[in-house]
C-alpha cells in the first residue's frame, strides 16, 4: 500500500537531482560551447589569414625576384626561382607569363591550378623597376618611357591544408569541451546526489511520522537550508510527540472517567432492576392475594350492594394489574424472554378483530375509527404485529379528542407499512423521540391512569426492534400524528387453515394439584378459589412441607405449581427439580412469580417450565392447570 508514496518521493528525487544537473550542466555547457567556438573561429581566421599572407608574400616575391631573370632570357633561372618559392612556401603550383598572357615557365599541379576552387591564388604583376630602366644609360632615351610591364606570376596554395587545420581544431575543441562537461558534471552528479540523499532522509523520517513513529528523527548537521529543514522536522517530531503525549493521557483519563460513568450507570441500572424486581414482587403478592380473595368472595356472595363494592375492588386490582404487566413486558422484551414465531398471516383478518375490539372505545369518545380494506398477506409473528397495533391504536384513540383514527396498510415493493393516523393533539419535533421511552406522557402531567401508562410507545418499539421491522413516527403539532410500521410481505399460498377449536376440557375430579409458596396469605386465597372449582389442593410453604403432606395422603400430584422466590437459597425451579426426582420426572409444573427481574424471566424460560405472572387471573391458571393435566394424561400416540 506503501509503494504509491515511495514512487512519488522517489520521483521526486529524481526531479531534484534532474534540475541540479540542468542546472549545473546547461550554463557550463554554453560557457563552453561558447568559449570554444569564439578561440576555433579566431584560430580558423589567423590561420586562414596566415595562408593568404603566405601566398601574397610569395607573389610579392617572385615579382621582385624574376624581372632580371625575365630580361636576360634565362628560363632555366626562372624555372628555379618558381621551384624554390614553391618549395620554401610550400605552393601548390606557382607559374610565370609574359605580358601576353603567354605561360614562360611553372612549377606545380597543374591540373589543381585549372580548379580555383580547390585553390586559394595568388597574382602579381613583374614589373622592371622604374629607377633601373630609366637610369639604365643604354636604355635611357629623351622619347616617352617604354612599359615596364614584364609579364604575371601567380601562385597558389591547396586549400586541403586549411581543411585539415579547420577538422583538427574541432576536434580538439570537442575534446576539450567534453573533457570539461565531464568533470562539470561529475562535479554536480556528486552535489545532487549528496542533496538528493539528504532530501531522501528527510523524506523517509517524515513518511515514519506520517505512519504515527513519532520516535524517529533527522541525522543531519544543522547547517545550510536542507539543514534549516531537517531541524523544522524534528521540531514538528517533537510537539507531535509531546501533543501526542498529552492525547493520550487525555484519553486515558477520559477513558477511566468513562468507564467510572458506566460502571456506576450499570451498578444504578442494575439497583433500578432489583427495586423494580422486588418492588414488583411485594406489589404482586398482596396483589395476587387480593384477588384471589376477591374472585372466592365474588363467588360466594351474591347480594346486591356487596358485588359493587366487589367489583370495585376487582376493577382497582385489574388497574394494577395491567400497570404490573406493563412493566412484565417491558422485562421480557429486555431479558429476550420473547420469541418470535414467524408465519404467513392475511392482514384483513386481524384489523377485523381489531376494528371490533375498538369500536366501542371510539364510539365512546364520539370518534371516527376507519379500517381501510387489506387483502393482503404479511410475513411475521402475527401475536407480536398485533400487540404493536393494539398499542398504537389505543394510543390514538386516547389522545384524540376530534376528528377520528384511520389504520391503512400501503405496499411498498417487498415490504408493506402499516400506519396509524389520528387528528389528535401532535408531537413536537424535540419530543418524537422521548415519546417511545419509558413513563413519557406529554399531554398526563396529572398521570392520569385512564390515558395509559406512558409504555406503550415504548413496548411498541422494542417489539420493533425484535422484530427487525422499522418503527417510523410524523407529526404536526394541533394537526395530529402518524405511527407506521414496516412489515414484509407473505405468501397467500402458504398461510396455515386455523385450527379448530374443540369442546373445552375440565380438569379430572379426582386431579391433586400442589402448591408451594411462602406467602400464607396466598395460599389462603389460593384454597379457597379451588375449593369454588372443587379442585383437590395441597399448600405447602417448602418442598420439605410439601413432601410431608404428600406422604401422608400417599399420593403423587398430577401438577405442580410453585411460585418462584422462595425463603433461603431455593427457587421454585429447584423446588419443582426435587419434587420431580421423587415423585416422577413426568410432572407438569407451572413456575408462579411476581419477580420482573431480565434474568429471572430468562432463568425461567431456559428452564423450558410454563410461566405465569402475579397476579393471576384464575380463568388463565384454571385453562393451564387443565390443559397440562390432560396433556400428561393423554398416552402419547406412536
Amino acid at each position: 500500500m506503501n509503494f504509491p508514496r515511495t514512487l512519488s518521493r522517489r520521483l521526486a528525487l529524481s526531479s531534484i537531482r534532474s534540475r541540479m544537473l540542468v542546472i549545473a550542466l546547461l550554463p557550463a555547457l554554453l560557457a563552453e560551447f561558447g568559449m570554444a567556438a569564439y578561440f576555433t573561429t579566431q584560430t580558423l581566421a589567423t590561420a586562414e589569414n596566415a595562408l593568404h599572407a603566405r601566398a601574397a608574400n610569395a607573389a610579392r616575391h617572385l615579382a621582385e625576384a624574376l624581372p632580371y631573370a625575365l630580361i636576360s632570357g634565362d628560363l632555366a633561372r626562372v624555372d628555379a626561382l618558381l621551384k624554390t618559392e614553391s618549395a620554401n612556401s610550400q605552393l601548390a603550383f606557382a607559374r610565370a607569363s609574359d605580358a601576353r598572357g603567354q605561360m614562360i615557365a611553372g612549377t606545380g599541379d597543374r591540373l589543381h591550378a585549372a580548379l580555383p576552387h580547390a585553390h586559394y591564388t595568388q597574382r602579381s604583376e613583374i614589373r622592371l623597376p622604374a629607377a633601373d630602366f630609366n637610369d639604365d644609360p643604354p636604355y635611357a632615351t629623351d622619347a616617352a618611357p617604354v612599359d615596364s610591364l614584364l609579364g604575371h606570376v601567380e601562385v597558389g596554395v591547396s586549400l586541403d591544408q586549411i581543411g585539415a587545420f579547420k577538422r583538427d581544431t574541432l576536434i580538439h575543441a570537442a575534446l576539450l569541451m567534453l573533457v570539461a562537461l565531464t568533470l562539470t558534471g561529475a562535479l554536480a552528479w556528486r552535489l545532487s546526489n549528496r542533496l538528493a540523499g539528504q532530501l531522501r532522509h528527510v523524506g523517509q523520517v517524515v513518511g515514519r511520522l506520517a505512519r504515527h513513529d513519532l520516535t524517529v528523527r533527522t541525522q543531519l548537521p544543522p547547517t545550510g537550508e536542507v539543514g534549516t529543514l531537517a531541524t523544522g522536522v524534528n521540531n514538528m517530531a517533537e510537539a507531535l510527540q509531546a501533543h501526542r503525549s498529552e492525547l493520550e493521557q487525555r484519553i486515558r483519563e477520559a477513558t477511566a472517567d468513562l468507564a467510572a460513568k458506566k460502571e456506576m450507570a450499570e451498578r444504578a441500572h442494575h439497583a433500578k432492576t432489583r427495586f423494580f424486581a422486588a418492588a414488583s414482587h411485594d406489589l404482586r403478592q398482596p396483589l395476587h392475594a387480593l384477588s384471589l380473595f376477591a374472585t372466592a368472595l365474588k363467588a360466594r356472595n351474591h347480594q346486591t350492594e356487596a358485588l359493587t363494592l366487589i367489583e370495585n375492588i376487582e376493577a382497582s386490582t385489574a388497574a394494577m394489574t395491567l400497570l404490573l404487566n406493563a412493566l412484565l413486558d417491558i422485562s421480557r422484551l429486555d431479558a429476550g424472554a420473547i420469541e418470535v414465531h414467524p408465519v404467513h398471516f392475511p392482514l384483513q383478518k386481524m384489523l377485523r378483530e381489531l376494528e371490533q375490539q375498538f369500536g366501542a372505545v371510539a364510539a365512546e369518545k364520539r370518534l371516527r375509527l376507519r379500517f381501510r380494506p387489506c387483502d393482503i398477506a404479511l410475513y411475521s409473528d402475527p401475536l407480536l404485529i398485533e400487540r404493536i397495533l393494539v398499542n398504537l391504536i389505543a394510543n390514538a384513540i386516547r389522545y384524540t379528542d376530534d376528528g377520528g383514527v384511520l389504520v391503512a396498510c400501503r405496499r411498498r415493493g417487498d415490504m408493506v407499512r402499516l400506519s396509524v393516523i389520528d387528528s389528535g393533539r401532535g408531537i413536537p419535533p424535540d419530543q418524537q423521540e422521548s415519546v417511545f421511552q419509558e413513563f413519557v406522557q406529554l399531554h398526563n402531567p396529572a398521570r392520569d391512569r385512564s390515558k395509559g401508562l406512558g409504555l406503550g410507545l415504548a413496548i411498541v418499539s422494542r417489539l420493533g426492534r425484535l422484530l427487525g421491522h422499522r418503527i417510523d413516527l410524523r407529526s404536526r403539532p394541533d394537526h395530529g400524528s402518524m405511527f407506521s410500521i414496516d412489515v414484509p410481505c407473505g405468501d397467500a399460498r402458504l398461510i396455515q387453515p386455523p385450527i379448530t377449536a374443540g369442546a373445552p376440557e375440565q380438569i379430572p375430579a379426582d386431579a391433586l394439584v400442589l402448591l408451594v409458596d411462602d406467602e400464607s396469605a396466598i395460599l389462603r386465597g389460593m384454597a379457597e378459589l379451588f375449593d369454588n372449582w372443587n379442585i383437590d389442593l395441597v399448600t405447602a410453604h417448602s418442598a420439605a412441607e410439601a413432601e410431608q403432606w404428600l406422604d401422608g395422603l400417599a399420593r403423587v400430584p398430577d401438577i405442580i405449581v410453585s411460585d418462584y422466590r422462595l425463603p433461603g437459597d431455593t427457587d421454585g425451579i429447584e423446588v419443582i427439580v426435587r419434587l420431580r426426582q421423587k415423585y416422577g420426572p413426568g410432572i407438569p409444573a407451572i413456575v408462579v412469580t411476581g419477580d420482573t427481574a431480565p434474568d429471572t424471566i430468562l432463568r425461567i424460560s431456559q428452564a423450558g417450565f410454563p410461566l405465569l405472572h402475579k397476579p393471576l387471573r384464575p380463568a388463565k391458571l384454571r385453562a393451564l392447570l387443565t390443559h397440562l393435566i390432560q396433556q400428561a394424561r393423554t398416552p402419547a400416540v406412536g
